[in-house]
């Protein structure tokens, strides 16, 4: 559940980094590599059939659409890795802060998102810049927001939509376009689990 709502889990671009660096599960080596998607994938749905709660399902179903969207060769294999952020400072790729938020949303979606996203002046991360996280779990941000939770999901998919469109604007870390067999059936294997 903390690695799923913390920063090591890309909230805007689904998929997760390849690990910590703290205890909070908040700021990630922002490598993303294929084999932690699949086996975390795999792991998000046994933990829903084993629970039956949406949220798991929603997770691995998140890691799939990311490694679909980006990991993925024009002859359908995939990728084996989207580096740390050589493209200057590590991380920025995946940092906002709240004035990028403002510009892209607006004023109402801008502060339900800084609000869900933990996103403050101060920040969380280097610079005053803010690695999106969520500390309180949808149904009891919706019960706090006193709005049904399913108008909450929707104003918050809506938002990250967006921004995850401005994100793809800015320069991407490099992709690793090797081609493992390994990594590649462990992926299969868990899109056909």
């Amino acid at each position: 559940d903390a690695m799923a709502r913390g920063g090591m889990h890309d909230q805007l671009g689904g998929g997760f980094h390849r690990y910590s660096t703290d205890a909070k599960w908040l700021v990630p080596h922002f490598e993303k590599m294929l084999y932690d998607q699949a086996l975390l994938a795999r792991a998000y749905l046994e933990a829903y059939q084993v629970t039956g709660k949406a949220q798991y399902a929603d997770t691995a179903r998140d890691i799939f659409e990311y490694v679909l969207r980006d990991m993925r060769d024009a002859t359908g294999a995939f990728h084996s890795a989207e580096d740390a952020g050589e493209v200057g400072k590590e991380g920025e790729y995946y940092v906002w802060t709240p004035p990028e938020i403002d510009d892209v949303l607006g004023p109402e979606d801008a502060a339900l998102a800084k609000r869900f996203y933990d996103i403050t002046p101060s920040g969380n991360f280097e610079h005053g810049t803010t690695i999106l996280s969520v500390s309180t779990p949808l149904d009891a941000f919706a019960a706090q927001e006193q709005h049904p939770i399913d108008e909450i999901r929707r104003q918050l998919a809506a938002a990250r939509a967006k921004l995850l469109a401005i994100r793809s604007q800015r320069k991407r870390p490099h992709r690793d376009d090797k081609i493992l067999t390994d990594w590649n059936g462990l992926m299969i294997g868990s899109l056909a689990y």
